[in-house]
């Protein structure tokens, strides 16, 4: 099952841009001033990076999947602060719910220490914007706030393909726009 499911997520990986192609966008369209939540307090979704290229990604405490792969996630964001590509991985939760209950579900439930996620303070407008076909739902951003595509579903965080395209792009060596 395990190998099946890292051949669908290479497929995807492969195809994404052409099956899920998003329109284009700029750090300074207005969908990045929607405002996200952490424990610091509001801030604009355009504060929330540091530079780009960048992922933004949401997801749900509802959903069983997003669930599976939190921790993977969180592993995920440890070697990109590593590699000091914080801030370029953007996780946001599109929960109608306080955001101490959020925060409380990845520590308490799924003891997830060191993740950091977002919550969006206008979720319709949130998923509106960016187009949240899925949960979960990662989306590419290059260096400019350009939408390069998504992806909707799961994926395997921990599979050195997928972290090697996706820390790929962080560093901006076009691994995601060239399909490389």
């Amino acid at each position: 099952m395990r190998a099946h499911k890292f051949f669908l997520t290479s497929l995807i990986l492969a195809v994404w841009a052409f099956v899920s192609p998003v329109s284009a966008a700029s750090f300074e369209d207005p969908k990045y001033s929607l405002e996200v939540k952490d424990e610091a307090g509001t801030k604009t979704l355009r504060d929330a990076f540091t530079k780009g290229p960048a992922i933004l990604h949401f997801w749900a405490t509802w959903c069983p999947n997003c669930r599976v792969e939190l921790p993977a996630m969180e592993r995920f964001e440890d070697e990109l602060k590593a590699q000091g590509l914080d801030g370029q991985f953007v996780v946001v939760a599109l929960e109608d719910a306080p955001y101490g209950r959020i925060q409380s579900f990845l520590q308490d439930r799924l003891e997830l220490e060191r993740f950091t996620s977002y919550q969006a303070v206008d979720m319709q407008a949130v998923g509106t914007a960016f187009q949240v076909a899925a949960m979960p739902y990662t989306l590419f951003i290059d260096e400019n706030g350009d939408m390069l595509g998504g992806i909707p579903g799961s994926l395997e965080w921990d599979a050195p393909q997928i972290q090697e395209t996706f820390i790929g792009h962080l560093q901006g060596k076009g691994t995601i726009a060239s399909g490389n």
